[in-house]
């Protein structure tokens, strides 16, 4: 639209001289729309090849019955999943490592959080630039989120240039770069602009905070939440939601009372602190497992309760009674006959 709004004030022009003269200015709008256009023609072919490849992934275990492949798949989905976890975690190098040895060059989306580790770094070095290059880039699509890296970028910039004693150049660069931002309420410049009364060595809690060193951490932070939300990628990993619903699937109340068992995964730490928020698994039929031998406690293994009230598997005791000609509770250390144990019946 802008390039037809561009031939049409052309056309208009009172005399073919003034056209021939906008002409070469137009050509050059003209090279850089080819340039980007190509430059995104590229990409698409990129992504497009890469959703074939992740979809031939997908048929490859739908389609396939062969043991050794399925294990194959699944061995790549783990390295997948393991894959996501590094790169979240800043891991880069371990991260390229396993997609090299794993062969999962097309299903996993690297180039994406190793672009954003050079802004990451920028940022960590106290320079903005990048990051600011970035936004502009993608300033339209931050937009449509609400984003406001930006306006807290040049804030960062407008709280160096005090830091410096530089206060001019400070009130000349938030008329530039603050006033006039998006998404920037009247409360918020007002608080941003008192920090010209203020030293960054002040007390004041609220001001403090602002001069604060950890604000680039804050900035890496809010800049990886905006890269994530622009591609449409969750916050957690792919091993945080795996793990979670894992845990959720085994959890019940056993698992936060005196009598956990050792052999659950939610009974133990550091997993049980893990599934703290979790909700409990919903159980439709109830199983009785032996404390001693871990076995289901059924028809063909009665549950049996000795005098001091704790029940076991009579499998378990009876191997027991064999081996030590007496009972012993693992619980008190009570020691009992076998005969002295009683079945129970679960209606």
């Amino acid at each position: 639209s802008q390039l037809s709004n561009q031939i049409t004030n052309i056309m208009r022009l009172p005399s073919p001289e003034l056209q021939r003269q906008a002409m070469p200015a137009f050509k050059e709008k003209l090279t850089s729309f080819r340039k980007r256009y190509a430059d995104c023609l590229s990409k698409e072919g990129g992504y497009a090849d890469k959703c074939l490849q992740r979809l031939h992934h997908l048929s490859d275990y739908t389609s396939n019955s062969d043991p050794k492949t399925e294990a194959i798949w699944r061995k790549q989905r783990l390295d997948k999943i393991l894959v996501d976890y590094f790169l979240r975690n800043s891991h880069y190098e371990t991260a390229l490592q396993m997609v090299k040895s794993g062969g999962i060059e097309d299903i996993v989306d690297t180039e994406l959080f190793i672009s954003g580790r050079d802004i990451e770094n920028s940022l960590g070095a106290h320079d903005v630039g990048p990051c600011l290059q970035w936004c502009h880039e993608n300033r339209s699509r931050l937009k449509k989120t609400r984003s406001t890296l930006e306006f807290n970028l040049h804030t960062q910039c407008f709280i160096e240039q005090i830091r410096t004693k530089d206060y001019m150049g400070a009130i000349q660069y938030a008329q530039r770069f603050l006033v006039e931002s998006e998404g920037m309420s009247k409360e918020k410049l007002q608080e941003t602009m008192v920090l010209l009364a203020f030293k960054p060595s002040t007390e004041c809690e609220k001001y403090k905070a602002l001069f604060s060193e950890d604000r680039w951490q804050e900035l890496v932070l809010e800049f990886r939440a905006s890269n994530y939300e622009l591609h449409h990628l969750h916050t957690d990993s792919l091993m945080s939601t795996v793990l979670q619903s894992g845990l959720s699937a085994i959890k019940t109340h056993q698992c936060y009372s005196s009598e956990k068992s050792g052999d659950c995964p939610v009974c133990n730490e550091p997993l049980n602190s893990l599934a703290t928020p979790l909700p409990f698994s919903h159980c439709t039929q109830s199983r009785l497992i032996c404390r001693i031998s871990g076995q289901p406690m059924n028809e063909h293994n009665a549950p049996m309760m000795l005098p001091n009230g704790n029940v076991y598997g009579e499998k378990a005791l009876t191997e027991m009674m064999a081996s030590e000609g007496i009972v012993t509770c693992p619980r008190t250390n009570e020691k009992f006959w076998l005969d002295q144990a009683q079945k129970v019946y679960v209606m």
